[in-house]
């Protein structure tokens, strides 16, 4: 068949579309039992967290920022001025820098019985 000017007719985007969800679900299935690329992404995850958590202990953190245990540098005190323009939102902040530590506690915690 052609459309009279001796092309043939379009494709249906239906059906093209659903052809390449299907050829993506199979892919996307096989690749979800490839042990070999499940530990890949293990190892590339873990060094990922590796270096997320050095980078964050390379940032310089107030004494109140810091979670029991950690070291690092404490910047500069702030000056009066920054300390004295409140903001309603620092309380908000300074829950969320509290429960920030906890979690790095329980984390901490947690790899130390980890075997993996």
């Amino acid at each position: 068949m052609s459309d009279g000017h001796g092309n043939p007719p379009a494709p249906d985007p239906r059906a093209v579309a659903l052809d390449w969800i299907t050829i993506w679900q199979s892919e996307l299935s096989a690749l979800a039992y490839d042990h070999e690329l499940q530990e890949l992404w293990l190892s590339l995850v873990k060094h990922w967290a590796h270096v997320a958590e050095q980078a964050a202990r390379a940032l310089p953190m107030s004494a109140h920022d810091r979670a029991p245990g950690r070291t690092g540098p404490i910047p500069s005190a702030r000056s009066a001025a920054a300390m004295a323009a409140s903001d309603p939102r620092d309380a908000a902040i300074e829950r969320l820098a509290e429960r920030v530590a906890e979690l790095e506690g329980r984390l901490a915690i947690g790899e130390r019985g980890a075997t993996i």
